[in-house]
């Protein structure tokens, strides 16, 4: 069950819920290629998805996704993340949800669905439900009442769904608790020995003969890299833009649209004193950790050291530095806090303010106001998004006409010789890793072109960097060096392989006899190994300790009984020989804990019914996907 609740945290299943109930509550722009197809982008029982119903949730996901990263998702990692197959799985598993609460006889009611936006704060004015504000909202986000309230109904009664058929989750067991608890909880301590290649390889002796062998055995390990002689035609974004005109009226008219772009917002910079207070906690807890921090409140006002302060009194991460949260704007921080901050002058101490990390004592250093770039500051910004914006479509059109040139021609030599005009680069050999400067960081253009033979033409490479028309003048393929030549860095992989083999032998052995009654700790000095202890380990790695963490499934796996692993653990090249020492089960102290536990069981039952419910509809559902998704 311990692993069960590990595996439903990262469950696609309940993400994917979350976030399709989610989408309602955002509003979002238009501005996408796929938004004009006319056909479905997904098809679930003769329910059609749009393009357009996929493209807002995949902008959503990819908006999440970046705010990770600071903001800005790094290069390629949408494609590594996957994020596109995971909105279709979110999209699938919520239409077909929607049509199990149909089928169910779920309903959402329009009194329901009146009830949710009145509370909701956006359209809210002191307080108090506005329809001018609500109307003017969702007009400003392109967005009219009738589709936004069937986007409400769409979420709630998804969320309806779900609670529905985790409705049927037996409670939890006292004895399932207990046990959760103690397995959660309890800590293992092992003896060990690591055997490092590192300790053999000054005792392996080379014989020439052999090294030679082993040499002719790995000798493509050692082959120069293939290389590339390439003629190739760049439309680069910034070399194109260059020759796009822009005029002081372009300029004027996307300043004054777009002000807020030149415009930086009021920040602020406070220290704060927390107590910290999590929302499981008790009421008890909670009322003796607000007392603590008005008596720090009391301390802040008399003191003309607030820093000192949060260095001694507060327990959250910024106390080191004297609880300084840097410079921040309006919406960073979590709401109770923001709207204290934002309500300050500059040397006033809060009184208490509750967030869900516990109870805080602000102090307002700084106020810097907002700022806005002149229309010449801006100019030259303003200059390379106009002419960015233009940009690409004139660097496709360009390769474009060059390619269709250079087919007519018949070969790209050919069409540069009557296009002077056009630049064209030659590059000498070159191998992948040491490829001319301005290649190094373009691996679209790199991967493109070592996968062309010896006078091969690419077709049009898109890159980050602009459009290239590729063609391979010749290529040399990798070749085997001399032995001679590579002699001492074969050596040295020969000593460390033969080394890592005998790491290997000497792990196997040690088992072998402390599983036949010799203490571990004298059969490792034998091989000069120094025997170490472990402490006492939770399965989270915590405390920790040098003894590897990747181990720790096969360590609590052990016992008295039976106190050593089948095989020697391996991380990396070296290899760990271990003996259980003791086990340490906690007495659950706090019935909070026990609460806590059954609700993590419930919710792991519950979450595992629903994917099971969710994968049977799947399986007889018909769902089709349009060809450029």
């Amino acid at each position: 069950m311990l692993q069960l609740l590990r595996n439903k945290a990262q469950s696609t299943v309940i993400q994917a819920i979350v976030v399709i109930i989610a989408l309602v509550f955002i509003f979002w722009g238009v501005g996408s290629n796929l938004m004009n197809n006319r056909e479905a982008a997904l098809t679930v029982n003769d329910q059609e998805i749009t393009f357009q119903d996929f493209q807002l949730a995949y902008d959503s996901a990819y908006e999440n996704m970046a705010a990770r990263f600071g903001g800005n998702l790094p290069k390629g990692m949408a494609e590594t993340l996957n994020i596109k197959q995971q909105v279709i799985n979110q999209l699938i598993q919520s239409e077909l949800l929607r049509q199990g609460a149909d089928e169910m006889g779920i309903i959402v009611s329009g009194e329901e669905i009146q009830s949710v936006i009145n509370d909701m704060v956006q359209f809210q004015e002191g307080g108090i439900f506005s329809l001018d504000k609500y109307k003017a909202l969702l007009a400003s986000n392109k967005l009219s009442p009738s589709k936004y309230e069937s986007n409400m109904r769409y979420s709630m009664l998804t969320e309806k769904a779900v609670r529905s058929i985790g409705g049927f989750a037996s409670a939890s067991s006292a004895f399932e608790v207990e046990e959760l608890y103690r397995q959660d909880n309890e800590k293992v301590s092992v003896s060990y020995v690591a055997v490092s290649p590192d300790n053999f390889v000054a005792d392996i002796e080379v014989d020439n003969e052999a090294l030679k062998k082993w040499f002719e055995e790995n000798s493509t390990n050692y082959n120069t890299e293939p290389e590339m002689k390439l003629k190739y035609m760049p439309f680069t974004y910034a070399k194109v833009g260059e020759k796009i005109p822009v005029d002081d009226a372009q300029i004027k008219k996307y300043y004054n649209e777009n002000l807020e772009q030149f415009t930086t917002p009021e920040k602020r910079n406070a220290r704060h004193i927390l107590i910290m207070a999590s929302e499981t906690d008790s009421e008890e807890l909670h009322a003796e950790k607000r007392k603590r921090a008005e008596e720090v409140q009391e301390l802040a006002k008399a003191s003309d050291d607030f820093a000192a302060l949060a260095k001694e009194y507060s327990e959250g991460p910024s106390a080191a530095n004297g609880g300084d949260l840097g410079l921040f704007s309006q919406g960073q921080m979590v709401p109770e806090f923001d709207q204290a901050v934002f309500s300050m002058q500059p040397g006033d101490i809060s009184s208490v303010v509750k967030t869900q990390f516990g109870y805080h004592v602000i102090k307002l250093e700084e106020v810097q106001p907002a700022a806005t770039q002149t229309l010449e500051q801006a100019g030259a910004e303003i200059t390379s998004i106009l002419r960015d914006k233009e940009s690409k479509k004139l660097a496709r059109q360009l390769a474009t006409g060059a390619y269709e040139g250079i087919i007519g021609a018949g070969s790209l030599s050919a069409y540069a010789d009557t296009n002077k005009d056009q630049e064209l680069v030659t590059t000498d050999y070159f191998a992948r890793s040491k490829a001319p400067a301005e290649l190094t960081t373009d691996a679209t253009f790199l991967d493109k072109a070592f996968s062309l033979k010896a006078g091969e033409l690419s077709s049009i490479v898109e890159s980050d960097r602009g459009f290239f028309i590729i063609f391979a003048e010749a290529v040399k393929a990798p070749e085997t060096p001399p032995f001679e030549q590579v002699k001492e860095k074969a050596t040295a992989d020969y000593k460390a392989t033969k080394a890592a083999e005998k790491a290997s032998e000497i792990a196997v052995t040690i088992l072998e006899r402390i599983n036949g009654g010799e203490p571990l700790n004298d059969v490792a000095k034998e091989y000069n190994l120094t025997t170490a202890n472990s402490g006492l380990m939770g399965r989270n790695g915590q405390p920790a300790t040098q003894f590897p963490p990747s181990l720790l499934e096969t360590v609590f796996k052990l016992s008295s009984s039976e106190p050593f692993p089948e095989s020697p653990g391996v991380v990396g090249d070296t290899h760990y020989v271990f003996s259980f020492q003791e086990r340490e089960v906690p007495e659950i102290q706090d019935d909070t804990d026990l609460d806590r536990y059954k609700q993590m069981l419930l919710s792991a039952k519950q979450q595992e019914i629903l994917g099971a419910y969710l994968a049977n509809l799947e399986k007889k559902a018909t769902i089709t996907r349009h060809k450029s998704l």
